[in-house]
């Protein structure tokens, strides 16, 4: 058993009596917990955790546009585009991962980065902005499946909300906040 909160049924929350991982790699693990419910029935609940420390979300700008990239994601088996995003790595701050994602899916250097917020979850997710300084052809993983990188107004930005081109759930609520 993990030190994870397990919960109290009694309190209304739905307690977990027994974890139970049913698969596991070094990125996730998923769960299908034995669990008492706050009727007081036991049932079986599935619970999905990150197997890292934090996560790093990138807003990159130059100007008043945004950069986004085009990337094919595998859980939603679609294109879309979305913000720069990635796991975080227990040997570099989350400032440093953030500007190597950066680097790693649109070939750019930050001029200046700062931390806007923190997004809470089962893995934190560190949101960084960026002010664009030069730009390189990107050094992408072989496991990237991104193709292409551009700047869009925050009206565009809008636009590909509204018309469901932005499939990534963090993604699309950063991005509903940030061009409203």
């Amino acid at each position: 058993m993990t030190d994870l909160y397990l919960g109290d049924h009694k309190k209304g929350e739905i307690e977990i009596v027994r974890e139970l991982p049913v698969f596991q790699n070094e990125f996730a693990t998923l769960y299908n917990d034995m669990v008492r419910f706050p009727d007081g029935t036991k049932g079986h609940y599935i619970r999905f955790l990150w197997n890292v420390d934090y996560g790093v979300a990138v807003i990159p700008r130059k100007h008043d546009k945004i950069m986004l990239i085009r990337e094919f994601r595998h859980v939603r088996r679609a294109w879309g585009w979305q913000i720069v995003m990635g796991f975080g790595e227990d040997h570099i701050t989350p400032k440093e991962c953030a500007e190597m994602e950066l680097y790693e899916e649109t070939g750019c250097v930050a001029k200046s980065i700062e931390l806007v917020g923190k997004i809470p979850g089962p893995t934190l997710i560190h949101l960084y902005e960026v002010e664009i300084g030069e730009q390189y052809e990107p050094v992408r993983e072989g496991t990237e499946a991104i193709s292409d990188v551009r700047y869009f107004s925050k009206e565009e930005v809008r636009e590909l909300l509204n018309t469901g081109q932005v499939v990534e759930p963090n993604s699309y609520l950063i991005l509903l906040n940030f061009c409203s």
